[in-house]
Order: C-alpha cells, then sequence, then structure tokens
C-alpha cells in the first residue's frame, strides 16, 4: 500500500481502531480504502476522486456535491482535511447535520496541510481534538459531535464580493465558498489575465478550471451573445460559479470534470488560470494534460489564453502543442500566454 496517500498510509496502521462503526469517509483520495475499512457512505467534491470511488466501490452511498450528504448507516465519520482551514470547519458544520450527538468525526492529514493547529480553531459544537496516531508524515485526530444541527445550508456559507468592472453600469458580483480558488475573491493572476483578454464579439468559450466564474462571468457581461462553459474539478467551485452566474443575470453551462473529455466538444476561445497543485503536493501533470489536450478541443484558429506563475513551464508544453507561445504580458510573478491553433500548413514556431 506503498501508493497510497501517506494519510491513508497511516490511517490503515490504525485500522483496528477504526473497525468498530460504519464509516462515512469524506475527501478520501484513495479508492481501495472502500475494501479495507468499514466504509459504507463517501463525500467527495473533488470530481476525480469520485469517480475513482463509484467505480472501485460501487455498492456504498455516494455524494458528490457542496451540500451536506446523506449518512446512509454511518456512525462516524473519518475525514482528509483539506488544505484550506475554512473548508475543514465548513465540513464539521455540515457533518454536525449528517450524524447524531457523540458521534466520532476522524480526521487526518499532512502535517503541512494544518492538521497541528486545525483544532485550535475548533468550534464549541465539536469536541476537542484528541492526538490519536502520528506517523508518515501525518497526524490522525479524533473528535466528536457536541451538538447535532437540524440542518445544514449551503447559503449560509457563501461570501459575496463586488469586482469593479470598466464600462459596466454595475461591479461584477462574485459569490464564493470555502475552498473555492482565490477565496473570497480574485488572485493576481487572473486579474492581469483579464486586464489583457480580448473584447470578442461571438463564439463558444471554455473557463477551465473556473473557480468561482470570475474569468467567464467578466467576459459574457461584456458580450452576452458570447457562450460560455465552465469546468472546474471543484464541486464547491461549481456551486460558487452558480451562484455568481445567477448574482449577474447570466447563464452559462458547468461541468464538473478532473480535466478535458473527448467529448467535450470544441470551443472558439479557451481561458484560464490552470492550477498546478493536488492538495499540498506540487502537481505540474495537471496543466501539462490540460496543455497537451487543449488543442483538439479549439476550432481552427481557435484561442488559448492563459495566466501563469513564471516559473511554470507552460511556454514550452504551448509551443510544444500550438507551435508558438506569444507572451503577452508579465511581472515579477505571472505572465500572460496566447496561442492560436493555426491550418497545419501554417504552423510555425515563434516564441516572444
Amino acid at each position: 500500500m506503498k501508493h497510497l496517500s501517506p494519510p491513508s498510509q497511516l490511517v490503515l496502521r490504525q485500522q483496528l481502531r477504526l473497525e468498530d462503526e460504519p464509516l462515512l469517509v469524506v475527501n478520501a483520495p484513495d479508492a481501495e480504502l472502500a475494501q479495507l475499512l468499514p466504509v459504507v457512505s463517501c463525500w467527495q467534491w473533488h470530481a476525480g476522486y469520485s469517480e475513482q470511488w463509484q467505480r472501485q466501490a460501487p455498492d456504498i452511498l455516494h455524494h458528490f456535491g457542496a451540500s451536506a450528504p446523506q449518512a446512509g448507516s454511518a456512525k462516524a465519520a473519518l475525514v482528509w482535511i483539506p488544505k484550506e482551514k475554512q473548508l475543514t470547519l465548513y465540513v464539521l458544520e455540515a457533518l454536525r447535520h449528517v450524524l447524531q450527538e457523540g458521534a466520532t468525526i476522524w480526521l487526518v492529514g499532512d502535517n503541512r496541510g494544518g492538521i497541528k493547529s486545525i483544532h485550535k480553531q475548533f468550534p464549541n459544537t465539536v469536541a476537542p481534538a484528541q492526538k490519536v496516531a502520528v506517523g508518515n508524515h501525518s497526524l490522525l485526530l479524533r473528535t466528536c459531535v457536541n451538538q447535532h444541527a437540524d440542518s445544514f445550508a449551503v447559503d449560509d456559507h457563501f461570501v459575496y464580493v463586488d469586482l469593479d468592472q470598466p464600462n459596466q453600469p454595475t461591479p461584477l458580483k462574485l459569490a464564493s465558498l470555502p475552498g473555492v480558488f482565490a477565496f473570497p475573491s480574485i488572485d493576481a493572476g487572473s486579474a492581469m489575465l483579464l486586464q489583457h483578454l480580448p473584447v470578442w464579439q461571438r463564439g463558444k468559450v471554455l473557463d477551465f478550471a473556473c473557480g468561482h466564474g470570475v474569468l467567464g462571468a467578466w467576459l459574457n457581461r461584456q458580450t452576452p451573445a458570447l457562450e460560455i462553459t465552465y469546468l472546474d474539478v471543484s464541486a464547491l467551485a461549481l456551486q460558487a460559479t452558480e451562484r455568481t452566474l445567477e448574482l449577474n443575470a447570466l447563464t452559462g453551462t458547468c461541468i464538473a470534470s478532473d480535466g478535458l473529455s473527448d467529448t467535450l466538444g470544441q470551443f472558439d476561445y479557451v481561458i484560464s488560470h490552470p492550477p498546478f497543485h493536488t492538495g499540498l503536493a506540487t502537481d505540474y501533470e495537471i496543466g501539462k494534460q490540460f496543455l497537451r489536450s487543449v488543442y483538439q478541443h479549439l476550432h481552427s484558429h481557435g484561442e488559448l489564453w492563459l495566466v501563469a506563475n513564471r516559473f511554470l513551464p507552460w511556454p514550452e508544453l504551448i509551443e510544444q502543442a500550438f507551435g508558438h507561445c506569444d507572451r503577452v504580458a508579465e511581472d515579477n510573478k505571472f505572465a500572460v500566454y496566447h496561442a492560436t491553433k493555426l491550418p497545419a500548413s501554417k504552423t510555425h514556431t515563434k516564441r516572444r
């Protein structure tokens, strides 16, 4: 089981502690655990994890989304804590509705991910955390529900921000949830990209790794004729995007996917601030796979626009896919890149 994540390895070393009660697992990356632990239900907000669990454990109760799951027959929960502390607190609040008073909540996480200090922020609705085990550069904690909650509403956890948009009578209204990229507003890289995107008059746009939908919503307010598709791996991000669209009287298609699927279709423009982390780990494969695939998802003369940290090797990958890569803008941290899908006979190599 060395291929499992370090927190999952620690969980298996403590397997005997977890065999007393049927478990709801939350945000678990390793679907093999379904055969090794008394798992009866699963809550994921990562589309890739969700697909893996549904394939490997089809007989348990599955839930993909931002809302609280059904417990089914679960009497305790086992949570792989996310790197965002606010999201961990959100999960604890949801579990108070799912589980009964006194129910055990196990929390496991990488030492670098905040698990050593998250217990200091626990509300009094759950018990003080107890350290159960240390190992594999990870920590296993135990708490329990002090106060059962009769309900859990995602609406209570939205944070709203106004973003000034030139040539618009009102600001762009953003809705975000804990765990969504750049919560609750906009990051510096995406803000730079918005400064350099053209104003397109028509066409189909894919906002890849959309977060709370700021890029696509900004473009759609400028040009209502654009057809925007929003894609993200996170159910929380897509729920935030849907609320952003609602607040700005916009429409769009939201897709949960861990990358670009073959059935996605083609677009005139793809815009993105692609991620390069999976949890805590730097993961270049996300961006590499996106850049290897995006060419096939553009119409002829379609355009890719993205922003990224300057140290990332994206220009080389864009050039490999498109035959050229234009550096449109840069500062001491970010760069904006552009490439066009040219007919094969006109593909050439150029770099700026």
